[in-house]
């Protein structure tokens, strides 16, 4: 009895000892693994990859978290990453994206998207998100007004108004701000223009472009005007010449 004893404390010496070393080893030298959240998008798995150093994906001991956190985020399309090592030894990194809600095609931001909060991030020959075009032909706009004027504001305010609407994201394609910062609609579908005006008052205007579209296009055909100007107070003055 005391010999079965005997060998039941030394085999569980030996296990201890064992995972002793398993867990030293994986905390001071080898990642079991390398897991990676990301969304594939402007990065995905395989650039996140080509971020990290062969030493770093092999030695966790050689791992400088500031400076690779910072390297992460010095790419222009990250928005915020975590990087850890969890307690099986496997390096997680973790990257939050800027997602586009408008693609600027014209102006001084040529060539940028923009986020809901009115970030200014350059496009990629990677990927290429269908979202509403902006033709920024006010020379005054620039990344700051952007940011942060009351235009900047309620600009992000009424893209993101279209984006949220099943409706409107379907019908609107692109938005022409004018030396005036005037907004004119162009729709995806049909060829009149829509002159919005400041981007205020958007239930307002909004509701008056959707009677255009399921009241007067129905009575009058879709392409019978030629502009179609909502931005004065109860009115929707329609144009054929």
């Amino acid at each position: 009895m005391n010999l079965i004893k005997g060998f039941v404390v030394f085999t569980i010496l030996i296990l201890t000892f064992f995972l002793i070393m398993v867990f030293k080893k994986n905390d001071n030298i080898i990642h079991k693994d390398l897991i990676i959240e990301v969304d594939s998008s402007f990065l995905d798995k395989s650039s996140v990859r080509d971020f990290l150093s062969k030493e770093t994906l092999l030695d966790s001991s050689k791992i400088n978290y500031n400076n690779l956190e910072s390297k992460f985020l010095s790419n222009s399309h990250v928005k915020d990453v975590t990087i850890y090592k969890d307690l099986l030894g496997n390096l997680n990194i973790g990257i939050e994206q800027y997602q586009p809600i408008a693609r600027i095609v014209s102006g001084k931001l040529e060539g940028n998207y923009i986020n809901k909060e009115g970030h200014i991030f350059p496009t990629s020959q990677k990927f290429s998100k269908r979202v509403i075009l902006l033709r920024l032909n006010d020379k005054s706009i620039d990344e700051k007004s952007i940011l942060s004027s009351d235009f900047g504001k309620n600009l992000v305010d009424m893209i993101k108004y279209i984006n949220d609407s099943e409706f409107f994201s379907k019908i609107i394609s692109e938005l022409e701000i004018n030396q005036n910062k005037n907004i004119i609609i162009h729709p995806q579908f049909s060829k009149q223009k829509i002159i919005f005006g400041y981007p205020d008052n958007l239930e307002e205007k909004f509701e008056k472009v959707n009677i255009f579209y399921k009241k007067i296009i129905p009575a009058k055909g879709w392409n019978t005007y030629r502009t179609v100007n909502v931005k004065f107070k109860n009115q929707i003055v329609c144009d054929k010449s």
